[in-house]
């Protein structure tokens, strides 16, 4: 019993700091209008604020580079001594073999 009331009142006062606590910006992680929109989508719902330590899952860094024979290189760790252009690489998106052939996808004829 003791144990359940520790665990609320901690969830209690972690939800209450999330939407109260001021953070660099000045206002608090969470607001009530935007989790009240983007509730059921939860990478919406941070919506890129803790991205300092998270990092976007759909993207991701590459520097290109010159080698000495003058042809390009790609990678996440460039050579010392280099000059380097970094480059942001964007996950690719999927589509379904049906839609690729021009049809509804599977989910659009399931609800149907």
């Amino acid at each position: 019993m003791r144990f359940g009331l520790i665990i609320t009142v901690l969830l209690v006062a972690v939800l209450t700091a999330l939407f109260t606590v001021p953070l660099g910006g000045g206002k608090p992680l969470l607001d009530w209008q935007h989790v009240e929109r983007n509730w059921q989508q939860p990478e919406k719902l941070f919506d890129g604020k803790v991205s300092p330590w998270l990092g976007k899952k759909d993207e991701t860094e590459l520097y290109r580079w010159r080698d000495p024979g003058g042809n390009w290189q790609y990678g996440q760790i460039p050579p010392p001594g280099v000059s380097v252009d970094p480059i942001t690489v964007k996950a690719p998106s999927t589509i379904s073999a049906e839609e690729m052939r021009g049809g509804k996808g599977l989910e659009t004829q399931q609800k149907q």
